[in-house]
């Protein structure tokens, strides 16, 4: 999106809609609007139990996508962006498919509600033709593994996505590719080169979240990536530093040892104070970003709702109230009319 359309923009905040899979998709609709949110990132398919909808049933059965569309209007809500999180290229390929099939699914209801921004992660394939599971590979660690990761790009990622942006461009959607660790894409080097591989169709779901506990600043992250930022979830991350000196932060232990991690997902303000959300937020506009904040509850300590009513109340604080200017304070006086001032002074 071109920064002068965005110039006529101001950000406003969503909720990520998996938030809330506890509750009925007419429920998770309710309770955004109880906390004066009117846009939700739908999310349903590949990783993501299909709790709120199914995409395949919405792109195949009318009624379905008619009742869908209906709970929307008739709350006055809108979808800024669809998320189907899978792994379309799952070396079990029943796996690869079903993400696949979803990812189609999702496409086509989002060009028929007019929607433009699918969220996905880019996949993790086998380490080799023969593997049977994902094989995370970082290639920086052993030499040895420099052929099988050489692979995974050339056979298996960029081919894939080269297939999934050609079906995106047909209907009129962006894929907004999320950086996340155990994924091919999970870092500034690994999204620029599926970008530069497959072309502007790719972009990014933002989620500074997933870069604090790699070690990557969010700050720089953005103005490196710059107007290749195309949505933007919000979630926080605490890092605990007894932890870190005693274990890395690659810690070792379950998802759902929060006691035992080095870091784990928090509320907006629970991990980074005020002034980093000021920044970031700066940062958006700086590259030509005000859309949609999506709001991610992943917090172990709070329910979603107070999560979710801490998350408001902080963005709302330091979010713009208005469209981004024109120009700065000087633009408001002519060049001639300030010199002539100054002149006057003088005198």
């Amino acid at each position: 999106m071109l920064v002068s359309t965005l110039r006529e923009m101001i950000m406003e905040l969503s909720l990520m809609a998996a938030s809330m899979l506890e509750r009925s998709w007419e429920e998770m609709l309710d309770s955004a609007k109880r906390h004066d949110i009117h846009l939700v990132e739908a999310c349903a398919g590949g990783h993501i139990p299909k709790v709120h909808y199914d995409p395949v049933q919405l792109a195949t059965d009318q009624a379905a996508f008619d009742a869908f569309r209906q709970s929307l209007e008739d709350r006055e809500m809108r979808i800024c962006s669809f998320g189907c999180h899978g792994n379309p290229i799952h070396p079990n390929q029943a796996i690869a498919d079903a993400a696949h099939e979803d990812f189609v699914a999702t496409c086509k209801i989002a060009s028929r509600l007019d929607v433009h921004h699918v969220s996905l992660l880019a996949g993790t394939p086998g380490g080799g033709p023969d593997d049977k599971t994902p094989n995370w590979i970082i290639n920086s660690a052993f030499v040895m593994w420099k052929d099988a990761y050489q692979w995974q790009w050339d056979k298996k990622i960029i081919p894939y996505w080269k297939k999934a942006a050609t079906i995106a461009q047909e209907y009129d959607v962006k894929i907004c590719i999320e950086p996340h660790t155990g994924d091919a894409v999970y870092n500034t080097q690994t999204f620029l080169r599926l970008r530069e591989a497959v072309g502007p169709t790719i972009g990014m779901n933002l989620d500074p979240s997933h870069l604090w506990w790699q070690g990557i600043d969010p700050i720089v992250f953005v103005e490196t990536v710059a107007d290749a930022v195309y949505t933007c979830h919000v979630k926080d991350v605490a890092l605990d530093p007894r932890l870190v000196a005693r274990d890395g932060i690659a810690s070792s232990a379950y998802y759902d040892e929060w006691d035992k991690r080095s870091w784990c997902y928090r509320t907006i303000g629970y991990g980074h104070d005020e002034l980093f959300w000021r920044d970031f937020i700066t940062m958006l506009r700086r590259i030509g970003y005000d859309g949609p904040l999506s709001i991610e509850c992943e917090e172990p300590y709070l329910t979603v709702d107070d999560s979710l009513t801490k998350a408001v109340q902080l963005l709302k604080y330091v979010m713009p109230g208005e469209p981004m200017p024109e120009g700065n304070w000087m633009d408001a006086y002519q060049l001639d009319d300030y010199e002539a001032s100054l002149t006057k002074q003088d005198k």
